[in-house]
């Protein structure tokens, strides 16, 4: 049995799917079990749960669970609107992933797997990134049989990503680009990265190893853009709007919104390339990655 932090995530729902046609019997830690009552009716088995509470984990990692897959992250940090809880990067990308890693080692669970970020690394400039290295620093240490993913940036239907961008292209044909819109991103397509995970749990090669995930192509903000607006048969104006203005409405939204659109902290990952150095989809998976382009059209 795979015990799965993170199921009703963009790719934990993808990986379930993934894992499901593969015949793997699934238990997933899940915050609302109504909420996640549609996994119960895929077929899995559901626990209550939180990764930020670590005795909530360890009593989900119960007898008959082999491999646990930890892909609970956030993009953005949010101060709490509603009947949600505050989230910080420190208490999902750390301290969840501690508890997770303890979890496994008080019930004998070695084979884990860790979904992290393509520029995650020591000395990184944003947070993100430094939280995501912070938290491969604790799977490494922890003697588990672990393997880590480092994707790009994702793509696929129900993204946070191209999504956004289409819809805003929709409402208006002028388009305002973070920067010079120069910066290189590899997309992975969602099926792609969780056929790759899902080939991983039996593999012994793809053990105490880390691995860059990026798609097809190497392309700019620019391209990505300009991509998203053909998928979707629109016509639009590039407005590439200074940093210093994108930081100063960043820092405003910060300020008065429970969840801004946008951060400061993304700012700086919009000012580094996202390209993975060794791609291993295409090397240790040997899988054929679907397009950019392509990819897009058959949701967008």
């Amino acid at each position: 049995m795979i015990f799965i932090t993170g199921a009703t995530g963009f790719v934990g729902r993808n990986l379930v799917e993934e894992l499901l046609r593969r015949s793997f019997k699934l238990r997933c830690l899940v915050r609302d079990t109504d909420k996640a009552s549609w996994l119960r009716g895929l077929g899995c088995e559901l626990v209550k749960g939180d990764v930020t509470d670590a005795a909530s984990v360890t009593a989900g990692l119960t007898q008959g669970v082999t491999t646990v897959i930890h892909l609970v992250g956030i993009l953005f940090e949010t101060k709490g609107a509603g009947r949600e809880l505050p989230s910080s990067f420190e208490d999902i990308h750390v301290i969840g992933a501690r508890n997770v890693v303890e979890a496994c080692k008080a019930k004998g669970v070695t084979r884990y797997l860790h979904v992290s970020a393509l520029g995650a690394r020591p000395g990184a400039r944003s947070r993100y990134h430094k939280t995501k290295w912070a938290g491969e620093e604790i799977v490494r240490a922890s003697g588990l049989e672990y393997t880590i993913f480092r994707p790009s940036v994702i793509f696929g239907k129900e993204d946070k990503f191209t999504n956004m961008f289409a819809r805003a292209m929709r409402l208006t044909p002028v388009f305002m680009v973070p920067g010079p819109g120069k910066n290189k991103m590899s997309p992975v397509y969602v099926k792609d990265l969780v056929c790759a995970m899902a080939d991983s749990p039996a593999n012994e090669g793809a053990k105490r190893k880390t691995f860059e995930i990026g798609g097809q192509q190497i392309l700019t903000l620019d391209e990505i853009i300009d991509a998203i607006a053909a998928a979707i048969g629109r016509r639009i104006v590039k407005f590439h709007a200074p940093m210093p203005f994108m930081n100063l409405a960043a820092a405003v939204f910060e300020a008065f919104l429970a969840r801004p659109p946008i951060t400061r902290d993304t700012l700086l990952m919009l000012e580094e390339d996202n390209v993975a150095g060794e791609n291993a989809l295409t090397g240790f998976f040997n899988l054929k990655p679907v397009g950019f382009s392509e990819g897009i059209k058959a949701y967008l």
